[in-house]
């Protein structure tokens, strides 16, 4: 949660002396009798204050000039106006207080944004004159809270010149690295760039879910809600934030996990009766002190299945869950063995792993294939069975 900031502002503070000057003293000569006094006009001591007043402004008026940007565009003002615009889902709104009044981006849209959050602080906290003549910048510290109290600040800069007050870092995009081929957030998807695997994500400030229509089959491993400001994001609950956009990976559900093992003996049946398809693990390992075929009209037998895991920190993308060996399941077949120059019939057994293989989630269910050529293809042992 980030912690409130207390923004100082300061100032050249310009004291005016309105003491009166001392008159010279007048030498004491004879004269003649001084004429009868003429009347006196005489103020009324409110006008008198209002005077001294003007007196005070157009003497400080200099010192004010240099302020006059601050005091024509109000920089806190500008922020503001953007992070009310935001909430409201008035994203050319928000916009409009940007060095980007066009800017596009599949998440710069009302579906992508969510309301759920409150302005907490915008308050200045510098203000400097560039070294371009007749620029300036501030820089307006803002904080938001989201619906469950996590908060996050950001300093934004505003630039103010030709009569124009502009934030100039409000939408900084984030690379993302999401687990699918496609990111989702708040219900908006976008694609993702196959061959870098990575897409360039801008966000206006707010509360984003990442992948909030997840299939029954899979669940993300961890928060999957955001609250971004600036080029900062927080999980929700979190105190500390992060230039990154955290990306939840998924796992598989109970569900996921049933619907794995059944494609899994489907594939391996399949096996049994094609043991050459790519992505089978019942080929014949090479073996240079005996030769092992099938004998005539013999098939394999799955006795048992493996046991695998999904890798949830191994998601590829546009292929699926890689699968993992948990405990090795065990196929048969009835074998002819050659070895040294004679031969004989015999019933061999085959460990069966499922390293490299790849599931997806469908329409259909899930659906084994190949990953990245991994995929084990051969027995790496054979043992006779009596």
């Amino acid at each position: 949660m980030s912690e409130a900031a207390s923004p100082d502002r300061w100032g050249e503070e310009h004291a005016i002396d309105l003491g009166a000057v001392d008159a010279p003293e007048k030498a004491e000569t004879p004269g003649p009798a001084p004429a009868p006094p003429r009347p006196r006009l005489r103020f009324p001591n409110a006008a008198m204050a209002f005077a001294a007043a003007v007196c005070v402004l157009a003497a400080g008026a200099v010192a004010v000039a240099k302020w006059a940007p601050v005091a024509r565009l109000n920089a806190e003002d500008v922020v503001t106006g953007y992070l009310e615009a935001a909430r409201a889902g008035d994203i050319q709104g928000a916009l409009a207080f940007t060095d980007q009044p066009n800017a596009t981006g599949d998440f710069l849209v009302p579906e992508a944004l969510d309301d759920r959050w409150e302005i907490v602080e915008v308050g200045q906290v510098q203000y400097a004159a560039s070294a371009r003549e007749g620029r300036y910048t501030a820089q307006v510290y803002a904080e938001i809270e989201a619906f469950d109290g996590t908060r996050i600040g950001f300093r934004y800069l505003v630039g103010i010149e030709h009569g124009q007050a502009l934030i100039e870092n409000a939408l900084d995009a984030t690379e993302a690295y999401p687990p699918f081929g496609h990111v989702d957030i708040n219900g908006v998807t976008a694609p993702v760039d196959e061959a870098l695997g990575i897409t360039n994500i801008v966000l206006l400030p707010g509360v984003y879910e990442l992948y909030p229509d997840l299939p029954s089959t899979m669940e993300l491993d961890g928060p999957s809600v955001v609250v971004a400001l600036g080029d900062r994001f927080a999980l929700l609950g979190e105190e500390r934030s992060d230039e990154w956009l955290p990306m939840p990976w998924p796992e598989v559900t109970a569900e996921g996990r049933a619907q794995i093992d059944e494609a899994l003996r489907g594939h391996l049946d399949a096996c049994a009766r094609e043991p050459e398809v790519a992505g089978c693990p019942l080929g014949f390992p090479d073996d240079p002190e005996r030769e092992v075929a099938a004998a005539p009209g013999a098939q394999w037998e799955i006795t048992a299945y493996p046991e695998s895991e999904a890798q949830w920190w191994g998601y590829e993308m546009l292929e699926g869950f890689v699968l993992t060996t948990v405990v090795p399941g065990e196929a048969r077949i009835e074998a002819v063995v050659t070895e040294d120059g004679s031969s004989r019939t015999a019933v061999v057994s085959c460990p069966v792993w499922i390293d490299g293989l790849a599931v997806e989630f469908g329409a259909a269910g899930a659906a084994i294939g190949r990953a990245d050529g991994t995929t084990v293809e051969r027995c790496n042992s054979l043992a006779e069975v009596e």
